[in-house]
């Protein structure tokens, strides 16, 4: 297997570079400390095969209605789409993510459905054999945050 260190650094990456293409935002890394708000909206998205990961995305309002208004043209989508956008941003993310890794590692893994919670927190809880990774981001008042904890499957994935 490759080196850790070149797959920890594909997550940060892919989010910088695919929150620019889709949304036109040039997110700023920060302290999830500083990520702090009472309403969060969350989406979360699994993987299964080689690379087992639970991802979860947590973003204020600001953020939310930055991101959908990049992706729809400069305007929000009518709001019973709101979701559906942003379960495809989240989808794309981690699609990237996840193809990096596959070709990083030569396995196969393979994404979940995207699920949008809005402001319900779900909790994957916490594998302390797992590793973990926190990303934090600002984009003038908002904030987008990406938890990920993965390991990887001892077989090398062949049972997807």
């Amino acid at each position: 297997m490759e080196d850790i260190r070149d797959i920890l650094r594909i997550p940060n990456q892919e989010v910088l570079a695919v929150t620019k293409v889709l949304t036109g935002l040039d997110l700023e890394k920060t302290d999830s400390n500083q990520c702090t708000q009472e309403k969060i909206l969350t989406v979360m998205i699994h993987t299964k095969g080689f690379f087992l990961a639970n991802i979860k995305c947590e973003m204020d309002w600001d953020m939310f209605e930055q991101i959908l208004s990049g992706m729809y043209g400069g305007e929000m989508p009518p709001e019973e789409e709101c979701s559906l956008y942003m379960n495809e941003y989240m989808n794309i993310v981690c699609g990237r993510i996840v193809s990096k890794v596959n070709t990083l590692t030569d396995s196969v893994s393979k994404l979940s459905v995207p699920e949008y919670f809005g402001e319900n927190d779900p909790d994957f809880g916490r594998d302390e054999q797992a590793y973990h990774i926190l990303l934090a981001y600002r984009y003038g008042q908002g904030f987008l945050r990406f938890i990920i904890q993965f390991e990887f499957q001892q077989n090398g994935g062949e049972d997807i």
